[in-house]
Order: structure tokens, then sequence, then C-alpha cells
């Protein structure tokens, strides 16, 4: 036990593992006289009491015990001896790959490309068709993974609730409303940030090392949260999230008993996900700002948001109707939950590390160039200049590699022929500038000179689609 200054105690429990145990523990101290506020944490095995009144050591220990818990510090190990959960996670890992190989071979990716082609040439249905293909795909890495974390949370705490006899839940509307306040404020946020992009222009845009940056936060906590619902390491489950307790409270749109939820909140984290690097939403977000109009431009990113919403509330959904009085069920779900998340964050870490460090990862590795090599068939020399031509498909870019000569200036011309992730074209090096370069229907065209022999990398704005030019002497 320790005594802050201010009135306030904290003490270490044994024995939480769940919400339900933070609804009992925290009902038990309540109880206690002089008692002003309570907050209890089973992932840091700790209550923090604020008190105006000077509370013995052993009535604490009384309110705890009659709990069913204990005070102390627990020694959690780092791996679960329970053999559920690990047969849980391996069916859930043999799912998630099942999953991933079957949307490949639908051609989920190929399927957006005329809608994506179509809506980067002006058509507004067209949009709602994008972000529909965006809401079952490339995005879905980014943005999916945290609504499927932030639904995982609410769906403990339902589970807490019934245990803990409050009846919440029960409802169909009550278990989807924060998918749907989640889902709303993601359109009209859009919407009115879509605005101030076509009022502002480019000045928003943030570098290629910005959005990795970003991505790397966001996949880390998102891996913390994967890694807590799979339930595969107790002592992490109380290390691994350090996040400001009123900031983790929103995360997991925690319903307390002092009514801790809002679907304000809930909406305004739906409207954040605007300044996620997910890449189809980078690349209508730059044609956005294109249009040079605050109303189309918000247009343009509302309806891209509604075409988001089916894919998103459904797989906020599933976890939302996962029956919580089965003690079982809900639990099994929710190590599927964080296995997806988990795998959902490394995707997007793997991107990420593509653009901050091209060199080392992405799969090209260094140039591979003899002092013979010649340049490569898509390398012309027209009046002095070498035009490279590259056309970017749905799946990348092709030729992904290019041979050009160091000294010669480069015009480089990209062919844009589905609307992708790779439509938002990152590279520093090739004449791009630092921040991602919107592809549209047609040929754009960039220009560098190579000084020096050596390899320079190029991707998409998520990393996800990569490319290189090699350099050779004169």
């Amino acid at each position: 036990m320790r005594v802050r200054g201010d009135g306030t105690v904290d003490l270490a429990v044994v024995g939480m593992t769940c919400r339900a145990c933070e609804v009992r523990v925290g009902k038990a101290l309540r109880g206690v006289p002089g008692v002003r506020h309570v907050d209890v944490s089973s992932a840091r095995g700790r209550a923090r009491v604020r008190t105006d009144a000077d509370v013995p050591a052993e009535r604490w220990a009384t309110a705890v015990r009659r709990a069913g818990y204990e005070l102390g510090v627990q020694r959690r190990p780092w791996l679960t001896r329970d053999g559920r959960v690990w047969r849980d996670v391996a069916l859930a890992v043999g799912a998630v790959a099942v999953v991933a190989v079957a949307a490949g071979l639908l051609g989920v990716q190929e399927a957006s490309a005329g809608w994506g082609a179509s809506a980067m040439g002006g058509s507004l249905v067209l949009v709602v068709l994008l972000g529909l293909a965006a809401g079952v795909s490339t995005c879905m890495a980014l943005v999916g993974g945290l609504v499927l974390a932030v639904s995982a949370r609410h769906a403990q705490v339902r589970a807490a609730a019934t245990t803990a006899g409050s009846g919440r839940g029960a409802t169909t509307w009550h278990r989807l409303r924060p998918h749907v306040a989640f889902n709303a404020g993601r359109v009209v946020g859009f919407g009115v940030l879509g605005a101030a992009l076509g009022a502002v222009g480019s000045a928003v845009r943030l570098s290629g090392g910005a959005v990795a940056l970003v991505t790397v936060v966001v996949s880390l906590a998102m891996i913390a949260v994967g890694v807590q619902l799979t339930a595969v390491s107790p002592r992490l489950a109380g290390r691994i999230v350090a996040l400001p307790e009123g900031l983790s409270r929103r995360l997991r749109l925690d319903e307390r008993a002092d009514g801790g939820y809002r679907d304000s909140r809930t909406a305004a984290l739906g409207a954040a996900t605007f300044l996620l690097p997910c890449g189809f939403t980078q690349a209508v977000q730059l044609y956005a700002i294109s249009t040079g109009s605050p109303v189309r431009a918000g247009v343009v990113m509302a309806l891209f948001a509604l075409g988001t919403v089916p894919g998103l509330l459904a797989i906020g959904g599933l976890t939302a109707l996962v029956p919580s009085r089965r003690p079982t069920t809900a639990p099994r779900f929710l190590r599927f939950a964080g296995v997806a998340v988990v795998a959902f964050a490394v995707v997007n870490l793997s991107g990420a590390a593509t653009v901050l460090a091209p060199g080392l990862f992405g799969g090209l590795g260094p140039a591979a160039v003899s002092g013979t090599a010649a340049v490569s068939e898509n390398v012309t020399l027209e009046g002095g200049v070498q035009v490279m031509r590259t056309t970017q498909v749905v799946d990348g870019y092709e030729p992904q590699l290019a041979t050009v000569v160091a000294g010669t200036p480069v015009r480089w011309e990209i062919d844009s022929v589905a609307a992708s992730c790779a439509s938002a074209l990152y590279a520093p090096d090739l004449g791009g500038g630092s921040a991602p370069v919107l592809l549209p229907p047609g040929v754009t065209t960039l220009e560098f000179t190579p000084e020096r022999p050596g390899r320079l990398y190029y991707s998409c704005a998520m990393g996800m689609y990569t490319g290189a030019v090699d350099v050779i002497a004169p």
C-alpha cells in the first residue's frame, strides 16, 4: 500500500484478471467510509483510491477480501500455462492466414481498380464505391485493426457488466451503439476535415517519414491491445500498455458505473481516423486537395468515409454481437480478435519500415549492378534526357526495377492505370519531394538527375508496394 500526499492511496491487488474483477473490487472499495473515487486496473494489478478520511490498512484489506481478492504484489508469468488460450490463438492464426490467402485469390484489390480510376476522375458516386473497396481491403489493416481493438474492448466491458449483474449491454442496439457512433463520427469528421483540406490545400500534407512514424505509433498501440486480448502473456498484460488513464478509457470505450461512456467521445475517435495513414484515404485526400474547393473536397471525403462504413461496421459488429452471457464464447472470440489486431499491426509496421529504411526492408535489397550493366528496356534516350517509363497498377509498379546512367537527367513518366494504395507515390530521391505524390489516371511526370551509382528506392505511402532504380556509371 502506498499513500500519496493528496489523499490518494494505491493498493496492490492480487488475483484480478479481467474487467469483471475491476467491477467487484471497485464496488467493495466504494463501500469504505470516506472514499470519494476509485479507479481499478486489472492490467496493472492496482486500485487507486481517493479519500478524505484516515482509513486503516486493515479496512482496505477487508474490503478487498470481501470482493474475493487479496492485497499484495502478484507474480505473473511471462507466458500463460492455460492450454485453452494457446489452442485458441493457434486456431486464430490459421483463420487469419486463410482469410488473407482467400482475399488474394478473390482479387479484392483488383476489383477496386476500376472504381478507383473512375473516382479519381471525378465521379462522386464511385467515390463511395472506392470507400467500399477500401473498407474491405488495404484500409482495413489500419482503421479496421483499430475498430476491432475498440470493439473487443467494448465486448469485455459488456461481459463484465453481465458478471456484475448490471444487465447493461443486453439489447442489440446497446451493443451496436458505439460502432454506429464511431462510423457516424467518421463520416462527419471526414466531411469537415476534407473541407479544410480543400480550403488550405497542400499546406497540411505530411511528409512520407512523418506518415511512417504515425503508422509505427498506431501499430505499436494496436499490438499492445492485441496481446492483451489474446491473454498469452499475463505479465505483459500488466506492462505493455502505459497510456494515460484518461486516454486508455477513451480507447477502450469503458462503461464504468459513473457513466464514463459518451457517444460524442466515440464519434470523435471515429473522426480522428482521418489522420491515420491509410493508402486509399491518402489518395482521396490528395484528390480533395486538388479540387481547390472546400465544398467539393468535404463532399468527396464524406462520401469516401460513407463507403467504408459497411466493412468497418461489419468487423466491429461481429465482436459486438458475441453473446456476453456465455462464459466461454466471449473470451475465445476476444482471443481471435487479438490475433487479428496483431496481424493488422504487423502489416502496418512492415510498410512503415519499408518507408523509413527501404534498403533494409521491402524485399529489394542493395543494388547488384556491374560495370557492364546496361540501361533497362523501359529507358530511352531522347534529346539528351533519359525517359524512364513505369506503369502503376493496382498491386504496385511495372517494371519494379529499372536502370539508368548517372549524370544524365531523367524524366520519369508514371502511367497510373488503377487507383489503389500504389497511387500515393513516395519517391523523395526521384523528384517526388518529401510528401506523397498523387498519381491520377494518366501519365504523371517527375524529373531528377542521379549523381552517382547506387540504388534509389520508392514505394507507396504505406510501404506496401515498392520499386527501385539502379544507377550505373556512364
